[in-house]
């Protein structure tokens, strides 16, 4: 019964707690067969008689979908419409294919229009903001990306674009923190 018991915890927090708390797989590509990934068996020691073994299928490496939302206002100042722009143009620029094939979305929402409370609520955001949406499967990793604001100046339009840019080749190659 113990044995029962055991499993079942065990399999309750692999299915739910591991996930939530950022423990996953590690990121490297699956063993790959016949175009199908590879499991890992581990075996677990219960007792001192008894061990179970546990067949893990890998993680994606890679997230099936990613979502992009810009939060700005009406009105933004010189400084916010420009990173709004550099966002904008680096999604239409140089992840086009991954726009048309559905695995990057960009969404622009004006966080001060009434209409979008709902939204600036699910997301609890600030007026300017921009969030990130990783899916892999039913696993999804939502997060900011701050280090945007770092380079809102005309002087730094070319460091804030090549940023964006990198970031976006990262998590859509499956190599975000």
């Amino acid at each position: 019964m113990r044995i029962f018991w055991f499993i079942t915890i065990l399999l309750a927090l692999t299915a739910t707690v591991l996930p939530v708390v950022g423990c996953s797989a590690p990121q490297t590509a699956p063993a790959v067969q016949n175009g199908i990934p590879v499991t890992d068996t581990t075996t677990m020691l219960v007792d001192n008689s008894t061990s179970v073994s546990l067949t893990i299928a890998p993680l994606p490496v890679k997230p099936d979908k990613v979502e992009l939302v810009y939060f700005h206002t009406k009105a933004p100042c010189h400084c916010m419409a420009l990173v709004g722009d550099s966002i904008k143009y680096v999604v239409d620029t140089y992840f086009k294919d991954e726009q048309a094939n559905g695995k990057l979305k960009l969404t622009m929402i004006v966080s001060d229009d009434p209409a979008n409370f709902e939204l600036v609520k699910k997301y609890d955001t600030l007026v300017f903001a921009l969030w990130v949406t990783e899916r892999r499967g039913s696993i999804e990793k939502t997060y900011t990306l701050d280090d945007i604001w770092l380079m809102t100046g005309d002087q730094d339009k070319d460091k804030l674009i090549s940023y964006i840019r990198l970031k976006l080749t990262d998590i859509l190659e499956g190599k975000s923190t």
